[in-house]
């Protein structure tokens, strides 16, 4: 900086020197002036410089001006010369501002001819891409200087965006049309090579014969659509309850980023929704009472007293357990640890609340009445109560709840309101007899702290504990009962609910039935935590001796209706429905990357918005190890097994497959990782996609309609494959129309938003198993249909692959073979 300033103070340092020194954008007003010049001359060189320039190209603001309306006038048919431009600028009062014509003149006269004018647009435009990296630069700069609150990643991805939109931009200055000449001397020479070398496969090899043999292999430049109903099965009804953060919602009401609920505390976010038409039903019912509905194939994380681990299996295969008698009453599954809830403030303290509904007296519309003979209950309640309120004896074991001070203040008239009334009014409990108590859902939604505190004051008051251990809780309120059931469930217990018929016998010695008594029974890991009052605290075991589980009673066909499956985010794809129940929630394209990275060689890229990386390595790995997921997933591997695993684990250190899980890209963020990803590996053998409808669009498409938005999506697929070399495959869901059919196989109109997929995709693929739709009466079972619609450079038609299901693996079919594994 000092030898630059020293310049300044030299007295021979001039002025134009310093002009010069100065750092002016880029820019080329000779070739600016050519290029405005040679159109003047020449109209039909628009058509030489159209395709490259655009007026935000130039430099000088007169120069911007003249080439739109140039362009204007040559787009309107009508002839762009000295006298029309200066019209034409000077009917939008803009002939001023370039100079009038004088300086449109000297711009006709600047240039002999228009010989040279595609050279001069390059120069223009080069310059232009110099000036927005300039810019570009720049603004990197002043973000990277003043962050404004934003991350380092958030930073360097804005950067890295900016340069990419350059580089899209400067995609227009390469060739457009090419000769015929050229191109049959090209094609000749590529015959020529594949006579002397006869392969059939002449792009990148499937590993699927019968395929690769249809369609020559994936070409370089090709955009394939893979399309298949999403999830096959595993779904609930519609109706079915799935518990939030803060709450129940329906299944059928659930969307893409809804948080849930989760079995442990961990974020859980909904990642896809994917309705699966009418299904028959089945309804499991556990041991406690508590029952939800699924479908056949709907996944459940199961646990037996013989295995080291827990395992996933569906309804139709917990149904057949059941059928064995070892299985019976054995099979069970965890409860949810109950860390969600809303983080609202409540009105009352929970364990207050919970006391008062136990014996507090809520009828009346003044003070609150509560009775109890235990010192350390009055302690705690007169701690609960907090500032303000008291307690004052109203006879043997009865209190009054009352406003410190007296109903009546000094220079307030009339009586003041009980505030411990008047909260118990807003939730809907004052005046309440004791069979019409309930929990308010206010309580029932909020954090665990919550619900526990509100459970221990009515077990502190109602509850009690059995010589056994085992803790019980009556109440006249069946709809006290059923809350108490789902406090219980909610924090991780057990709960059961009887109903008994209590007698007395009246001042003239008749028996009498009383009000119906609700008991539950409570089961939970750690008993000695539902409590507060040590008396009940010491009663209640540390540990149970033997545990009550959440076994699986029965599984019975309960109706048709419409379903519906979702994907989550949690690791252990686990969420919450029905009375807190826990229960569980696209592998060709995968299969076909595999073989391209470990048989070919070649750098594959996988973009999984579904799954994510972990979960799709499981798959892999079990795919070329065959080795069944289930006993991936918990740990179970057979003596068999392991030596395939470590085999397998050794096969993929070496290759070079790639997985992004990034959820909701766009087309420009996809491509820029693939580029990134081309100049580290070199250049990519396949792109996989899964899947379309997960992405996103720009912000200037967010407000189209989404058959809009997928159509950018594609066409931007396609542009990728065309720019890196290799063929993408885009999965896709199809609609729920194939469900309605007779004949389930899926067609074109099945894609979803599918005009412009059908336009710009190369070969278009449906994937159909027989044996999904039809059962036992499937007369191929474990073949899979590969259902060519659309090829656009070869024939239409079926191949038949097998289909291992524990495995998750499709195969090359065997004539006469079946997929049996």
């Amino acid at each position: 900086m000092s030898a630059v300033l020293s310049t300044f103070d030299d007295p021979g340092y001039s002025p134009d020197r310093q002009i010069a020194q100065l750092r002016i954008p880029p820019h080329s007003i000779e070739g600016e002036s050519s290029v405005l010049g040679g159109l003047l001359l020449d109209n039909a060189a628009w058509d030489r410089v159209g395709d490259l320039l655009v007026d935000q190209d130039f430099y000088r603001a007169e120069h911007k001006l003249i080439y739109a309306a140039v362009g204007a006038l040559i787009n309107a048919s009508k002839p762009a010369d000295v006298i029309t431009v200066y019209e034409y600028l000077q009917n939008q009062g803009k002939a001023d501002e370039v100079g009038g014509l004088s300086y449109l003149n000297s711009l006709a006269q600047y240039v002999p001819s228009a010989s040279n004018i595609r050279r001069y647009a390059e120069i223009v435009r080069e310059r232009g891409i110099l000036r927005k990296l300039v810019s570009a630069s720049d603004e990197i700069a002043t973000n990277a200087f003043n962050p404004q609150g934003k991350d380092v990643a958030t930073i360097l991805d804005e950067a890295e965006q900016k340069i990419f939109k350059i580089g899209e931009q400067g995609s227009r200055m390469k060739e457009g049309f090419q000769s015929m000449d050229t191109l049959v001397v090209n094609l000749l020479d590529r015959v020529t090579e594949m006579a002397e070398n006869p392969q059939d496969v002449t792009g990148v090899p499937t590993g699927f014969y019968d395929l690769d043999r249809m369609t020559s292999g994936f070409q370089a430049g090709d955009l394939i659509i893979l399309a298949a109903r999403p999830s096959m099965g595993k779904a609930q009804p519609l109706d079915a309850r799935i518990r939030t953060r803060t709450g129940w919602t329906r299944m059928g009401d659930l969307a893409v980023g809804d948080a849930l609920a989760s079995v442990d505390g961990q974020p859980s976010i909904v990642t896809g929704v994917f309705p699966q038409g009418k299904k028959e039903v089945f309804r499991i019912t556990f041991s406690d009472g508590r029952s939800t509905e699924c479908c056949a194939e709907h996944l459940w994380q199961v646990q037996y007293r013989e295995w080291d681990a827990p395992r996933v299996v569906n309804t139709a295969k917990l149904l057949a357990m059941l059928e064995c008698k070892r299985y019976v009453n054995r099979l069970w599954i965890e409860p949810a640890s109950g860390d969600f809830g809303h983080d609202e403030p409540v009105p009352v303290d929970p364990w207050v609340l919970g006391s008062l509904l136990g014996d507090g007296n809520l009828t009346g519309s003044g003070t609150v009445r509560f009775s109890t003979a235990a010192p350390q209950m009055l302690e705690l309640m007169s701690t609960g109560l907090g500032e303000g309120m008291r307690m004052t004896h109203a006879g043997r074991y009865d209190w009054r709840i009352v406003r410190e001070g007296g109903a009546h203040a000094a220079g307030v008239q009339g009586v003041q309101a009980n505030p411990l009334r008047q909260s118990l009014q807003t939730l809907g409990l004052s005046g309440l007899a004791s069979d019409h108590k309930f929990i308010p859902r206010l309580y029932l939604e909020a954090q665990k702290p919550v619900r526990l505190g509100v459970l221990r004051g009515l077990l502190d008051t109602d509850g009690w504990v059995e010589k056994w251990g085992t803790v019980r809780f009556s109440t006249a309120s069946h709809q006290m009962a059923k809350d108490v059931q789902e406090l219980v469930r909610s924090i991780g217990g057990w709960c059961s609910i009887n109903r008994k018929q209590p007698h007395f016998t009246n001042v003239a010695g008749m028996r009498m039935a009383g009000l119906p008594a609700y008991v539950c029974c409570i089961s939970h890991p750690e008993p000695k935590s539902l409590f507060t009052l040590d008396e009940k605290v010491a009663r209640a075991p540390a540990q149970w001796k033997r545990t009550k589980r959440l076994t699986v009673t029965s599984i019975a066909p309960s109706r048709t209706a419409d379903c519906q499956c979702i994907s989550v985010s949690h690791p252990s794809k686990l969420y919450i429905t029905d009375e807190d129940v826990v229960t569980h929630n696209t592998a060709l394209a995968i299969n076909i990357a595999e073989n391209v990275a470990l048989l070919e060689g070649l750098p594959v890229a996988v973009f999984s918005m579904e799954m994510g990386a972990s979960q799709l390595a499981v798959r892999i790995v079990g795919s070329i190890g065959r080795i069944d997921q289930t006993h991936l997933r918990t740990g179970a591997l057979t003596d068999e097994e392991w030596p395939r695993l470590t085999e397998a684990i050794e096969k993929l250190r070496t290759v070079s497959l790639h997985i992004d899980e990034t959820p909701g890209l766009t087309v420009s963020e996809l491509r820029a990782n693939a580029r990134r990803l081309a100049r580290q590996c070199g250049k990519l053998g396949l792109i996989v996609v899964d899947y379309l409808q997960l992405m996103s669009v720009s912000g200037g498409m967010a407000e189209e309609n989404r058959a809009t938005a997928v159509g950018e999506i594609s066409r931007g697929l396609k542009m990728l494959a065309k720019e890196l070399q290799c063929p993408v495959i885009a999965l896709s869901q199809l609609s729920r129309g194939v469900e309605s059919r007779t004949d389930k196989r899926p067609m074109m109109s099945d894609l979803r938003e599918s005009g412009a997929i059908e336009q710009d995709a190369d070969i278009i693929m449906f994937i159909y198993r027989d044996e999904y739709y039809t059962k036992e009466a499937c007369k191929e079972p474990g073949v899979a249909e590969v259902i060519i619609s659309k090829q656009r450079n070869g024939p239409t038609g079926t191949v038949k692959l097998a289909f291992l299901n524990r495995i998750t693996k499709f195969e090359s079919l065997a004539n006469g073979g079946s997929g049996d594994f």
